[in-house]
């Protein structure tokens, strides 16, 4: 692949792993260029093998796809599923999901209880706070009744006189 500069040179590099394994000389606008750089052959050949027909199927497939950022998601999912399948024909990808989906469950039922717990100790907590009120207006009815001594006598008495005053006067 070639890429032109603003002079007469061209910096040339080299083909991606795809074109020069399907032998035709990459373009600028190689789909698979990001994907496959040297040193990723394997990958390649575990693609190429689960679809087949020298990338034609994988390419057909990517094609139709709009959105760019969706494309990148479908190319790196066929590669990480070609990787799985050539790890384990059989299975592939399945026992992974699987796995996968007993650790969401796992974790939402360990959620589910740590929710349960922290109602458990909220309602606790709103009943100690009743019980709180209930005994706080306990004792100031008791406060009431209780004889004021000293120095509270003395003011609360001065208050009365003064209020008895302010009666007459009228």
């Amino acid at each position: 692949m070639s890429i032109p500069t603003s002079g007469n040179t061209a910096i040339v590099t080299e083909d991606c792993l795809a074109c020069k394994y399907q032998r035709r000389r990459c373009p600028a606008y190689c789909l698979f260029a990001p994907y496959f750089p040297h040193g990723h052959e394997q990958q390649l050949k575990n693609m190429h093998k689960l679809f087949g027909s020298g990338m034609v199927n994988v390419i057909k497939l990517v094609r139709t796809i709009e959105d760019p950022s969706k494309k990148d998601i479908a190319i790196r999912t066929i590669m990480v599923q070609s990787d799985m399948r050539a790890k384990d024909p059989v299975g592939g990808c399945y026992w992974v999901i699987q796995e996968l989906q007993h650790q969401i469950e796992c974790t939402q039922a360990e959620l589910d209880q740590i929710y349960y717990t922290i109602a458990i100790c909220r309602t606790q907590n709103a009943h100690r706070l009743q019980m709180q009120k209930i005994d706080d207006g306990d004792r100031c009815q008791m406060m009431n009744k209780l004889p004021l001594i000293g120095f509270e006598t003395e003011k609360l008495a001065n208050l009365s006189i003064k209020s008895d005053d302010n009666i007459g006067e009228k």
